[in-house]
């Protein structure tokens, strides 16, 4: 599969090795995620111990970067085969905790300067100030990211390339896609986290603020939460409701197209796709790239 892909597992020793045999790999990413993701199994005869970084790179470009979350290697049919799952570094800045309190007058630059260095991380530079982001205890890093993202233009953040943290939205490349690039078109419903609605304490522990999602209600879904008073959102009360139904819902419909091979697409990457009377055009919401038996089958998602 080296003519479409190549896999290199970085070792403890500080070496590279070229994995040369990859049996089926898949990479896929989102807007709402911290991280992309990339799985597999390929042959490979070494110790798993020793695998701490996995890049993939397409096309003479590096397209994913991250560490060996979970590796195992198993002997069968006369060769050695390892599984894995490597999530790209800036999977950490969710699983890190950030320093509690209130920070005054930041950028997306200088709330990270307060926190812990996460390797291979990069940010994006020159976005505006926000008067305060608030972190509350035992919340992420990438928590307080996305409440900067939304104080600062309304946004998510979301993972540029490998590992750039990103909170405005780009104009995209424009891409166009035709019959012999199409293999199917697709839709899905994802119920599974969606809220109907959600409630907000005020400081007299009333539950005075609250956003709903009408999605729901006409779908004859209830499921409600009760939050406490945020105090991220004292400036805004009503945010803080309709924060956690917009992500609750952030997968609630969607639309995907099906290509043959695999052309770097990015997130928000503007496309249209159109064979056989069916077409779909939007922005690259989420991105699913499958390597297997000397090709590459790329999914391409809009998410509403």
């Amino acid at each position: 599969m080296s003519d479409i892909c190549r896999l290199r597992f970085e070792l403890r020793d500080g070496s590279v090795q070229l994995i040369e045999k990859t049996v089926k790999l898949r990479l896929y990413k989102d807007r709402y995620s911290a991280a992309a993701v990339l799985s597999g199994r390929a042959v490979w005869d070494g110790q798993v111990g020793d695998v701490l970084g996995i890049t993939l790179a397409a096309d003479g470009h590096t397209v994913h970067h991250g560490y060996a979350e979970y590796i195992v290697s198993e002997q069968k049919n006369g060769r050695t085969e390892v599984s894995f799952s490597s999530p790209g570094w800036s999977r950490l800045l969710a699983q890190n905790e950030p320093v509690p309190g209130l920070n005054y007058d930041v950028t997306l630059e200088t709330l990270i300067q307060t926190n812990v260095r996460i390797p291979y991380v990069t940010y994006e530079s020159g976005t505006q100030q926000v008067n305060y982001v608030y972190v509350k205890e035992h919340s992420t890093i990438w928590d307080a990211i996305t409440a900067y993202s939304r104080k600062a233009y309304g946004t998510f953040p979301y993972i540029k390339g490998t590992n750039e943290v990103t909170v405005q939205v780009p104009a995209g490349a424009i891409r166009a896609y035709g019959p012999s690039d199409i293999i199917g078109f697709g839709t899905a419903v994802d119920r599974r986290t969606a809220l109907s609605k959600a409630y907000m304490a005020d400081i007299d522990d009333q539950y005075s603020y609250w956003a709903e999602n009408p999605q729901a209600a006409a779908d004859r879904l209830v499921r409600e939460r009760y939050f406490p008073l945020d105090r991220q959102w004292l400036d805004n009360p009503s945010e803080g409701p309709a924060i956690r139904v917009d992500l609750s819902k952030r997968r609630y419909s969607v639309s995907y197209v099906r290509l043959v091979g695999y052309r770097r697409e990015e997130l928000f990457d503007n496309f249209s796709a159109f064979s056989s009377g069916r077409s779909l055009a939007g922005r690259i919401g989420g991105v699913e790239v499958i390597f297997e038996k000397g090709r590459a089958v790329t999914t391409l998602y809009v998410m509403d």
